[in-house]
């Protein structure tokens, strides 16, 4: 539960448990549920989103979430606390736009200046982050990182999720993205369990497309 993994390990874990503690086991059915519900509409509305994004002539990028989700024999199985989308700074006009005709708001006070945004919208359990960089530029700590991702546009690759076509990063970015993103947790309070199956999955299944020499 600390992180977040219950829904991931339940349905191997419940068998047994049930004959052991058919109390717990209840109660913990009910709350993996709970949580495969939310998730399912995150997803939902993530996909409602990104489609109106490209039909207003935005180009984002996805990265982690739902396309990490995808690589699990139950997708919205693996919990997503937020979805992260990367857009060329020139763009987030039309990007924030877009976001509050379908309701989202932000509560980011210099929205226009800030390198992440993060915005919700009353009644969704969706929460996006904004990013006109992958890792804050001012950061003494990590604000070099973005050197190694000269051009993610233009090599985007892209995924099927639910009919709707995602563009995230090529295999060989977003390998090397995972990493850094798992070094930026680590400095702050750590990452857990969930990063390290989403990193060793998308190595095993982009394991051929990946130019590991230069991760």
């Amino acid at each position: 539960q600390a992180h977040k993994a219950l829904p991931l390990v339940f349905e191997a874990a419940y068998p047994g448990l049930s004959q052991t503690d058919p109390a717990l086991a209840s109660g913990l059915k009910r709350q993996v549920r709970q949580q495969v519900v939310v998730q399912t509409l995150r997803t939902a509305d993530f996909l409602e989103l990104y489609r109106a994004m490209e039909a207003a002539g935005a180009s984002p990028v996805v990265v982690k979430g739902i396309v990490c989700r995808q690589l699990y024999p139950r997708p919205d199985h693996r919990p997503s606390s937020d979805e992260d989308l990367l857009i060329p700074p020139e763009q987030f006009a039309l990007c924030h736009e877009t976001m509050t005709r379908l309701g989202f708001f932000t509560t980011e006070p210099d929205p226009e200046h800030a390198w992440e945004v993060p915005y919700r919208r009353e009644g969704s359990p969706l929460y996006i982050e904004l990013h006109k960089h992958l890792f804050p530029p001012r950061s003494d700590a990590y604000g070099d990182l973005n050197q190694f991702f000269p051009d993610p546009f233009r090599h985007a690759a892209s995924l099927e999720v639910h009919g709707c076509t995602l563009r995230t990063l090529a295999p060989t970015d977003h390998m090397t993205y995972l990493l850094f993103h798992a070094f930026k947790h680590f400095l702050h309070s750590g990452f857990g369990i969930r990063q390290i199956c989403d990193m060793l999955l998308f190595a095993g299944h982009h394991q051929g497309e990946i130019d590991w020499e230069r991760v």
